[in-house]
Formats: structure tokens, sequence, C-alpha cells
């Protein structure tokens, strides 16, 4: 199965206090490409050829994407990334826990000694004072923790978190790519 696991770090241009996905613009996309087996770092500039590799995934995972990340990209794409064959770990993780968890609670929980590198508070001013080395680091940081997660679901592992201190696990359904037809322009793409 060829897939991607992706993670947007965003900027508004008017500085909302708020999370509104219509204002918010991208600032980088991290990726991995399983089937070159590279982690990506694409800017702003950059986000059609992102778009352009979807179309060739079977399967798009990420953490929160289809609230959040689709909905920021959808303004830079003329196909609705809403059909896309997504896999959304914290979907996933709600369906099976019943509530919504960090990606660093479940990192700490089941990666060891691997989880986020930056605070929001750190990572939020990186677009603003044009830190363009840290902001793909630490997007690529959340990718690879995202990635390494996804491995373990693949596997069939269950995902450790912890619920009023107490340790408990969870087994996530397993992904399944399925075959979709997504429409550009006048040409007919098709996925699997």
């Amino acid at each position: 199965m060829n897939y991607i696991t992706f993670d947007i770090e965003t900027y508004s241009p008017s500085y909302l206090k708020h999370i509104d996905t219509s204002e918010f613009r991208t600032s980088v996309v991290g990726a991995y490409i399983s089937w070159i087996d590279k982690y990506l770092a694409f800017f702003e500039s950059e986000i059609e050829d992102f778009l352009k590799l979807l179309l060739e995934a079977d399967l798009i995972v990420g953490f929160n994407h289809l609230w959040f990340d689709f909905p920021v990209l959808q303004k830079y794409c003329s196909y609705n990334l809403s059909e896309l064959p997504s896999y959304d770990l914290l979907l996933e993780f709600e369906k099976q826990a019943g509530f919504k968890i960090k990606l660093n609670d479940l990192c700490k929980a089941n990666l060891t000694d691997d989880i986020k590198t930056d605070s929001y508070q750190q990572f939020k001013n990186y677009h603003k004072e044009n830190k363009w080395f840290e902001l793909a680091d630490y997007c690529l940081n959340d990718v690879r923790l995202t990635e390494n997660l996804f491995r373990l679901i693949r596997s069939g592992k269950t995902l450790k978190y912890f619920d009023l201190h107490q340790q408990k696990e969870v087994l996530l359904a397993k992904p399944v790519a399925s075959k979709n037809q997504i429409k550009v322009g006048n040409l007919s793409e098709s996925i699997f």
C-alpha cells in the first residue's frame, strides 16, 4: 500500500486568537511518502506539489487531519480532499476510547522517550519570525511521531493511554485503502 502520513503548520494573516480553518493558511506541510521512504517538507509555494502526491496515494494518514488539516489545505486544491481515502488516528482513537487525546500523550505512552520537540508557545511564532528550518523541523517531527504510531496500528498492536492516571490499552481498526475516483478538472485520477 502506498500511503502518505502528513501534518501541516498554519498561520493566520490577521493573527486570529481562535481556531478558524477558513482563515488559516499553510506555512509548511510535512509528509512521509511510503513509496520512496522519505520525509519531505513543502512550504506554501510548494503545496501544489504535495497535492499532486496525494493523488498517487492509496491512503492518507494524519492526526486530526479530517477536521483541521484538510479544511485548511482545501483552499489550495481543485479537488475535494474529503473524498480521498483517509485514516485519521485521532478519529479512530476517539471511536474506541470515547474521547479525544493529544498526539504527545499517545507518544509518551507508546513511543518511550519519543515526544514532540517544541511547545505551542515556541512554534507558534516560527512563521512570524521567518524561522523556516525550525518550523519544518517541528512539523516533520510530528509527522514522524504520527508515522511511528501508525506503524504500531498497522502491525496490530494496541495503543496505550492514560485515563485518570490509569494506563489502558485500545486496539484501533486496521487501515484499509479503498479505490476512489477523484476528478481533477476534466481528468479522472484512479486511486488504489
